[in-house]
């Protein structure tokens, strides 16, 4: 603030010593003008660049009212006007200067942009037949870099091919004079609005390496990663505020994260910034709705801020689209999709508002309407990237199989039903008899459920465009999309306890209405999980007991969704999860089921979660201290409470001295890191009888611990090299017992219980490996094996028919095996399959045998 009153009382002094020197004689005069344009045009630019629009207002208005020629001048203070709000202002400007210099096409093209600012689309298109006018007078070699810019963007108001304009136009204004800051400014924003945010982040960092720092290239690659990478965005938007505090867009993006955060204090505080410089500012407007509608202010502040929005151009559909995609953004789709077709009830072929509301279609399972939607766009615009991804997304899904029920819709790749279909209906149906009347919810249409054999596939559906890696699963209310237990994104993760977890969204997001914070809903779900089964869920874990005792990191309740949305990396995302599901398991304990259900049902009617929370349990600013007292108690008591978590000090301990690693052990014989330090030792050594003794050790201090680094996993490795295979067996059905994402437990307790002929164990660990992916054929051979052993003809039957799409290999076996299960409840089928089997393998002498025992 300092620096820019200092250059104001610079830049007054220097205009008012300039036109003092302008009444002196006329040769004394011209001098004066031109010392007065080179030496200021370019620091007048610069408070442009830096945000003090009024100044440099002032400035160019006394420049041209004393006779400046140049046209910089007309510019700037057309772009100051504009800047502050004062479009009206600024199209009378402009149309004076443009007077004066009837084919500059920089000028004309400033017109045509606050034309579409104020909806005078008859002036718009009065300054294209101008620029187009303007272009013939000039031949091509004699065009300045700026003018191809501007004739650029002249074509693309024009409706021509984006990838032509850029190379006729931008790529040859940036060859030309490679540090034009508006020809990367203009090829990035064109890449951004035909969603290529890769190649957006390239133009705005080769804009910044070639011009050099400006808050508008910063806010550009802010832009380009907003959906991919939302600490470099952050970053981006400081910086250029950094440059210019007064930087709308910068801001505005800002507010837009915290609104997504459900920091509505902070986001309106953003957005008033905006609103002090530029009072009618239409996006700023729409984000105040957008706080309005979400923090549930009332009806009448989202009408009073829409119509200030509006207030301007009446008919703007920036304003209802903007509202409507924030509101989107928290899951409120139908509220949002109402909003993007007022948008094209103000303008028809607004391209934003349809792309918007195609998203907002899939969501609500009208995928109907969205593909022919994303032809419609595809149409107007052949170069859409999400309109061309959802079109190749409806090609694929046209081949997938889908099965309708009256409670549930699924859809998948056709090789994927067979093998777990069937078994993903069963589990729906009973997580819906299980928590429907748990909340008190009777669902009135049947639950659609996607699953997508390709990641990519998984991405654009959910969020219209490529990424989400390591998503499982995403609910928006009646809709839910997975990925394929077969696909790349499973085989660690439980698909069941995924699928369960999504169908609770499904539950509480209908209740309230989709007016639900992101960290209840996870929260809710995750608990659930661990009630469908103890081993599904989230438990303490190392890392999160230091996050909680060390690091600090637990957030305040009433700001947990800022945890999801703003977490560095993925131990926090993780620990997001984790602590929701903390509070809404401290809820249920201390102020019974029932305060869940009236948190939900106060939601529904509109309250705000700190509110509704505060009704139906205790104050809010007693229960984060409650709480948080209880998540440190957890991490203290429940964890690990035995053991020395201390990692000890350079000067207590020499890591690379045996001495110093026995002598400190001897003295701390409960250390956790001394232990471990000793047990990497032993296993270098394969010193197996130690080895276990230390995973005893551990075991004994940290019970709790069944990962893959606890010293459960370290004894049954010992065990197994010291040949103790009972009790190695032992230790691994503890394991199997309470991680579910142990698949190679799962498959060697296989390998064990067939060799024993253990046939309910095999077909429990069988269960659980299937759990995680359903097309190992192992599994499901062993289930099969199980099945039949134990006279389950129905499941083996399953098994078998999986396993002839699995292994064909051995399809002869499994033919003849169907042969004998089948034989005496569908006899036509049972000979099919025998002779199927003859005619895999024609010397099958089992085969035979059957065949001859029918005859």
């Amino acid at each position: 603030m300092l620096v820019i009153t200092v250059m104001r009382c610079r830049f007054l002094l220097f205009i008012a010593t300039s036109l003092m020197a302008l009444h002196s004689s006329p040769g004394q005069q011209l001098d004066v003008e031109r010392l007065f344009e080179d030496r200021n045009l370019a620091p007048v630019g610069q408070l442009l660049a830096t945000g003090d629009y009024e100044l440099c207002g002032r400035i160019c208005e006394a420049a041209i009212a004393r006779g400046m020629k140049a046209p910089e001048w007309r510019l700037m203070r057309v772009r100051a006007l504009m800047l502050q709000g004062q479009e009206a202002a600024a199209r009378d400007e402009v149309q004076l200067a443009i007077a004066t210099y009837p084919a500059h096409l920089e000028l004309l093209m400033l017109q045509h942009e606050n034309a579409l600012l104020l909806g005078r689309q008859d002036i718009a298109d009065q300054a294209l037949a101008a620029v187009n006018a303007a272009a013939k007078t000039k031949p091509a070699q004699d065009r300045s870099a700026q003018e191809w810019v501007s004739l650029g963007q002249a074509a693309l108001a024009l409706g021509a091919d984006a990838k032509k304009v850029i190379a006729q136009y931008f790529t040859v204004a940036q060859k030309k004079d490679p540090k034009l800051e508006s020809a990367y400014l203009a090829e990035g924003h064109l890449a951004l609005e035909k969603d290529d945010p890769a190649r957006a982040a390239d133009v705005f960092r080769a804009g910044l390496k070639a011009h050099g720092e400006t808050a508008a290239l910063r806010t550009g690659l802010a832009k380009a990663f907003a959906n991919g990478d939302t600490e470099k965005m952050m970053e981006n938007i400081a910086r250029a505020l950094e440059v210019n505090p007064n930087q709308a867009g910068a801001r505005l993006m800002r507010a837009e994260m915290l609104i997504g955060s459900e920091k509505f204090l902070e986001a309106e505080a953003e957005i008033q910034k905006v609103l002090d410089i530029r009072e009618n500012c239409p996006e700023a407007w729409a984000l105040r709705a957008a706080v309005a509608q979400l923090s549930a202010a009332g009806p009448e502040k989202i009408t009073t801020a829409r119509a200030r929005g509006l207030a301007r151009w009446e008919k703007n559909p920036a304003v209802d689209h903007i509202l409507g995609r924030v509101i989107s953004r928290a899951y409120r789709f139908a509220e949002g999709a109402a909003h993007q077709r007022q948008a094209l009830e103000f303008q028809a072929d607004y391209l934003p508002a349809k792309v918007q509301l195609c998203h907002d279609l899939l969501r609500l399972g009208d995928e109907e309407e969205a593909w022919k939607l994303a032809a419609d766009i595809r149409q107007q615009d052949g170069y859409n990237i999400q309109a061309h991804n959802i079109g190749q997304l409806e090609k694929e899904m046209r081949g997938y199989t889908t099965k309708s029920y009256p409670d549930f819709i699924l859809k998948m790749p056709k090789r994927d039903w067979p093998i777990y279909g069937e078994s993903a209906l069963a589990l729906l149906r009973e997580a819906k008899a299980a928590l429907c009347p748990k909340y008190g919810l009777e669902l009135n249409r049947p639950v659609m459920v996607e699953f997508f054999g390709a990641q990519q596939d998984f991405a654009i559906r959910t969020f219209g465009s490529l990424g989400g890696q390591g998503l499982l699963g995403v609910c928006f209310g009646t809709v839910i999309t997975m990925n394929s237990p077969g696909s790349l994104a499973h085989g660690r993760n439980n698909w069941e306890s995924t699928l369960w977890h999504e169908f609770c969204h499904v539950v509480t997001l209908t209740l309230t209405r989709n007016k639900m914070p992101r960290w209840l809903s996870e929260g809710i779900s995750v608990h659930e999980e661990s009630l469908r089964n103890p081993a599904w869920g989230m438990k303490m874990n190392a890392t999160f007991r230091k996050m909680i005792l060390e690091d600090k990191a637990a957030t305040q309740v009433s700001q947990l969704s800022s945890a999801f949305l703003q977490a560095p990396d993925e131990d926090h995302l993780m620990f997001a999860y984790y602590q929701s599901s903390q509070v809404v398991a401290y809820l249920s304990e201390r102020f019974g089921p029932e305060c869940i259900q009236g948190i939900l049902a106060d939601l529904a009617s509109g309250k705000r979660i700190n509110d509704a929370i505060a009704a139906n349990t205790e104050n809010m600013d007693q229960l984060e201290q409650d709480f948080h007292r209880h998540l440190k108690d957890l991490a203290l008591q429940q964890f690990g409470a035995l053991a020395d978590w201390d990692k000890p000090s350079p000067e207590e301990l020499n890591p690379l001295d045996p001495e110093s690693l026995a002598s400190y052990r001897k003295e701390n014989p409960k250390n956790l890191w001394a232990i471990r330090r000793y047990a990497e030792t032993m296993l270098s050594q394969e010193n197996w009888e130690e080895v276990l003794k230390t995973a005893e050790l551990l075991i004994q201090l940290v019970p709790e611990d069944i990962g893959g680094q606890s010293g459960y996993q370290l004894k049954a490795d010992a065990l197994g090299k010291l040949n103790r295979i009972e009790e190695e067996i032992e230790t691994l059905r503890h394991i199997a017992a309470h991680e579910p994402g142990a698949m190679a437990v799962f498959l060697r307790l296989i390998e064990v219980d067939t060799g024993r002929q253990d046939w309910p164990s095999l077909q429990v660990n069988a269960r659980r490996a299937i759990a995680l992916n359903p097309f190992l054929r192992t599994p499901q051979q062993a289930l099969a094996t199980a099945a039949e052993a134990q006279s389950q003809s129905s499941e083996a039957i399953e098994a078998n028919r999986r396993l002839l799409l699995l292994d064909p290999a051995t399809a002869a076996g499994t033919h003849y095996r169907l042969a004998r299960l089948l034989r005496e409840t569908d006899a036509s089928a049972a000979k099919r399959h025998l002779l199927d089997s003859l005619a895999l393998a024609p010397r099958y002498r089992q085969a035979h045998a059957l065949l001859h025992a029918w005859e």
